[in-house]
């Protein structure tokens, strides 16, 4: 039965990768939606942008703090009863936002709640889960889902219609709903943690045997085969220089330069004479190419996560270059150009860097090794925000800011090479 319903042309994963993506549209949305509402609550509270950036800041923190418990319990008691939590606490942390008054309570309501309730919905479970899933086309499938954060970017301007229309509490609200209503039905359904739970085999593998080798195991060759035979462990894989680097990515690639710019862009938009709706509709363009550049599960499968990673960083780097020097609204295309590098650069990197963590760690257990990478992104993320914030108010411009989110890209980019994917598992050229 089981060989049966694995040539089936309809294997189940690819309905779990569906579930992700949608999650990721829905999830990640109601977090950088942020960027969005950014503009209104300075305008309506008159709060310094450093200190007003922190519940954003909060948020991230609080995100990659709960990631190792999220893949603990992933591990434990599988990934519906997680994400399911997750998907309620999401949920309520966005509808308790629409009330907020006081910076406290968004930190509890958007920073904590919805923090962690996107945490236990998000990544590091369905990371998790698809590499239980996919073997020959993981980086494909994780691209797929990572395409969803191109549908967070692209509500900006439903995001901007809402607040012009509803106000931006209303428009917190109605997020809630949404994502409640649609992410519980689906992950209770369909969401399943291994294929064995449903007499499968994992897609790719030729025989029931998952244990790496030093064989050829479909597109690509184990090349370091005691490295691929170990089963993962967080106590094992902290003692390595490999996990720190990539923890180092995450952090500065995720963490830093994206929430540096995501936080900001919008508001920055506005300041050099852009509208809001305007703004919102171009950096929408963002995560179009974002979903575009998702699709790098087809080129770092055979061209290698290090140089798929290393072209996303020279595109992404051309177009914050191209922003840092927009000083007005008479070059409308400046704006656009960076939209649109930014995203793709993004796409091409996000979901390479999740396939070169797991190319790198594999194992019945793996889960809290996962998640506790995904704490660097925690730490850069919360200092991303704050940090294009202070420097704002210190210098009275956005300048060192995209700086420093430059560096950060390619400090990932190094780190990436320096891990070294490709000496665990070599994609073969064909």
């Amino acid at each position: 039965m089981a060989s049966k319903r694995k040539n089936s042309p309809f294997f189940y994963g690819w309905y779990i990768t569906f579930v992700g993506t949608i999650a990721y549209a829905l999830g990640y949305g109601s977090r950088y939606s942020f960027s969005v509402i950014f503009p209104s609550l300075l305008e309506e509270f008159k709060w310094p942008r450093d200190i007003t950036a922190t519940m954003f800041s909060v948020h991230i923190l609080i995100y990659g703090l709960t990631a190792p418990l999220t893949g603990y319990l992933v591990d434990r008691t599988g990934p519906r009863k997680t994400m399911v939590l997750g998907a309620i606490l999401l949920s309520l942390g966005l509808i308790l936002s629409c009330w907020g008054n006081e910076l406290w309570h968004f930190w509890v309501s958007f920073g904590i709640i919805a923090g962690m309730g996107l945490c236990l919905m998000g990544s590091v479970p369905f990371t998790t889960v698809i590499r239980n899933w996919f073997e020959k086309k993981r980086g494909l499938a994780l691209s797929l889902i990572f395409a969803g954060s191109g549908g967070a970017f692209a509500c900006y301007p439903a995001i901007a219609w809402l607040i012009d229309r509803t106000g931006w509490r209303n428009t917190f609200l109605i997020e809630g709903f949404i994502l409640g209503g649609v992410m519980l039905p689906l992950v209770i359904f369909i969401v399943r943690y291994h294929p064995r739970d449903m007499g499968l085999l994992r897609d790719g593998l030729i025989e029931e045997k998952e244990r790496p080798s030093a064989r050829v195991i479909n597109d690509f060759q184990v090349m370091d085969p005691a490295w691929a035979a170990v089963d993962w462990t967080f106590s094992k894989a902290v003692k390595t220089s490999r996990f720190w680097l990539l923890a180092l990515t995450t952090f500065c690639q995720w963490g830093i330069m994206q929430h540096i710019l995501v936080a900001h862009q919008v508001v920055f938009a506005i300041d050099v004479g852009f509208s809001k709706i305007f703004a919102s509709s171009v950096l929408a363009l963002s995560g179009v190419m974002f979903a575009f550049g998702s699709m790098a599960g087809l080129i770092s499968d055979r061209i290698g996560r290090e140089i798929t990673i290393t072209i996303g960083t020279g595109i992404g780097i051309s177009g914050i270059i191209v922003l840092a020097l927009i000083r007005d609204a008479s070059h409308p295309w400046m704006l656009y150009y960076y939209a649109i590098t930014l995203g793709a650069a993004n796409g091409l990197s996000a979901p390479t860097i999740a396939a070169s963590v797991t190319d790198i760690f594999q194992g019945p257990k793996v889960g809290f090794t996962i998640g506790a990478i995904w704490v660097g992104f925690a730490f850069g993320g919360a200092i991303g925000p704050w940090l294009g914030g202070w420097l704002f108010e210190l210098t009275g411009n956005y300048l060192f800011a995209f700086i420093a989110a430059i560096v950060s890209f390619a400090v990932a980019c190094a780190a990436i090479w320096l891990a070294a994917p490709r000496k665990v598992r070599a994609r073969l050229r064909s």
